[in-house]
């Protein structure tokens, strides 16, 4: 029996604390577990910092992580899920669709992505807004749409967008495939996360010691082993996708540093290539053996050793961290987050005393102040949406200044008018000594006045499994994203409620004639001031 799904106006429990009650429910469960034990009980740490002149390795040539991770998702069952898993499921799905579909209102369709809808290929997949293009093209595209505005989900831990390039390699997969449950897509999503996530928290590099983006880097894998179930391959041919995909994997922080468009691109990079090795090695393409920990795999080429496959493989099938992301509430890096939940709070707590404020001090993890806190010029006037939602300064006065962050401030202040620019001369940001370097991370931010001074503490960013959006604040983000698109409330609900029953569809048509809902070719214009 599928279990019962209440949708609920008070917050979810703790995904944190469910997460570890997720094994499966039929009897085979004690069974599966110990096959995959046996597959890497046993597996060597690999050396840190190894140099990339030496070939005196310990890795394994096996490479228990591939292996175990092609074997775990052949089993994935959808009323095998719990019910907290299968709601995490749905809800990520609906949020990923209706940020697919705010981005393209936002963006519209820039004549370089254009260049995407004039591939050679057949035209079969859906690009949000009405287009067409092949399969790995489509992918490409709705993963930058579901991106741009950064409003999709962020597993915390593993500092990452974990359904980024799984969900759009899975869709176009599945219009690939043309036979597809609703059930069967959303247990490749939980599949494609939950390799995307493990390998993120299995990584000891954070993103600036490494230069990559780990959302576009390990959704690479996540987004073959999800286009690999859609597919149906087997065990042998999803080991080979993962190998293919190893030699497309890529995406760079540069473009994060310099706000480049490429940094939204790259997860839907990640997702067409991602798609191209489930595709080529359901065509008999062998790829290699060991990518994770083979002597030259991608631990030591692209991690310096530093990752440990015990912690990817920790409690696989038992333990679920696609239960465990971060509904994203505002369009901006995850690392902003905590500062602007703080900010909020704080200008609550304020009161009157708001325009009394002198200085704003933001004290935030490490990690976060290399990415968003810096006082750099580029972050204090920001003139390209990228860097506004990078920056500490920008996204604190926004939330001070309008007692919200919402996509239509990127429209209305970028670059910074002078009631945000205002707050920005206002606010400092430094690191919290000793924090950690590869976590989103908690946040203080003080104010100082006439009033004396005035702090609030954030332990965790909104949306996170341990302070979680409702029921009824998720759907109020999905409708406000699809009303870019000029969908009405009436709509945006109706539409809402079947893709939170689409695990009972036996196919996908009304998810795709959402996406293929026309939209204008022109981007969204500024509000008039």
């Amino acid at each position: 029996m599928r279990p019962e799904r209440a949708r609920r106006n008070a917050p979810h429990e703790s995904r944190r604390a469910q997460a570890r009650c997720y094994t499966r429910s039929h009897a085979s469960s004690a069974t599966c577990a110990s096959r995959l034990r046996k597959l890497f009980d046993v597996v060597p740490p690999l050396a840190r910092d190894q140099p990339l002149s030496s070939h005196e390795s310990t890795a394994r040539s096996d490479d228990a992580v591939a292996g175990a991770f092609a074997h775990w998702s052949c089993g994935l069952d959808w009323n095998a899920f719990g019910a907290e898993l299968q709601r995490a499921a749905l809800d990520e799905l609906l949020d990923f669709t209706g940020d697919m579909i705010a981005g393209r209102a936002a963006v519209g369709l820039p004549p370089w992505l254009e260049v995407l809808l004039d591939d050679a290929g057949r035209h079969t997949a859906s690009v949000t807004g009405g287009q067409r293009a092949s399969p790995w093209s489509a992918a490409m595209a709705n993963g930058y749409f579901g991106h741009v505005l950064e409003l999709d989900d962020t597993h915390d831990e593993a500092v990452l967008h974990a359904g980024a390039a799984a969900i759009p390699a899975a869709l176009a997969a599945a219009e690939y495939r043309g036979d597809v449950a609703g059930a069967r897509l959303l247990e490749a999503i939980v599949g494609g996360i939950e390799l995307t996530c493990r390998l993120g928290m299995a990584t000891n590099l954070s993103l600036v010691q490494s230069g990559w983006i780990y959302t576009a880097l390990l959704g690479h894998f996540g987004a073959a082993l999800a286009a690999s179930h859609v597919l149906g391959l087997d065990e042998q041919a999803r080991r080979r996708a993962l190998g293919i995909v190893y030699c497309f994997a890529s995406g760079n922080h540069q473009s994060s540093r310099e706000g480049a468009a490429t940094k939204h691109l790259q997860p839907g990079i990640a997702a067409a290539n991602g798609l191209k090795a489930a595709l080529m090695a359901q065509r008999g393409l062998s790829g290699v053996e060991a990518p994770f920990t083979g002597e030259d795999g991608f631990a030591r080429v692209y991690l310096r050793g530093r990752f440990e496959p015990d912690r990817a493989l920790q409690a696989l099938g038992e333990q679920y961290e696609a239960a465990r992301l971060s509904i994203k509430p505002y369009p901006s890096c995850r690392l902003t987050h905590p500062a602007v939940s703080a900010a909020l709070a704080l200008r609550e707590k304020l009161g009157p005393d708001l325009d009394r404020v002198q200085a704003i001090e933001v004290r935030m993890g490490s990690q976060a102040h290399d990415v968003v806190g810096r006082r750099e010029a580029f972050r204090l006037t920001p003139e390209r949406w990228l860097d506004a939602q990078f920056s500490v300064f920008w996204t604190v006065a926004v939330a001070l200044c309008h007692g919200a962050v919402r996509p239509i401030h990127l429209l209305d202040d970028v670059p910074p008018r002078p009631p945000v620019r205002a707050w920005i001369e206002r606010i400092h940001a430094e690191p919290i000594a000793g924090s950690a370097a590869r976590d989103v991370g908690a946040c203080e931010i003080e104010a100082s006045g006439p009033f004396g001074r005035v702090s609030v503490q954030a332990a965790e960013a909104k949306g996170h499994p341990d302070a979680p959006l409702t029921a009824q604040e998720l759907e109020e983000k999905f409708c406000a994203n699809v009303a870019l698109a000029g969908m009405s409330r009436a709509e945006a609900r109706e539409l809402a409620g079947t893709l939170l029953a689409l695990d009972r569809s036996p196919d996908l048509a009304p998810l795709m004639r959402a996406l293929r809902r026309p939209q204008a070719r022109t981007p969204l214009k500024r509000h008039a001031d």
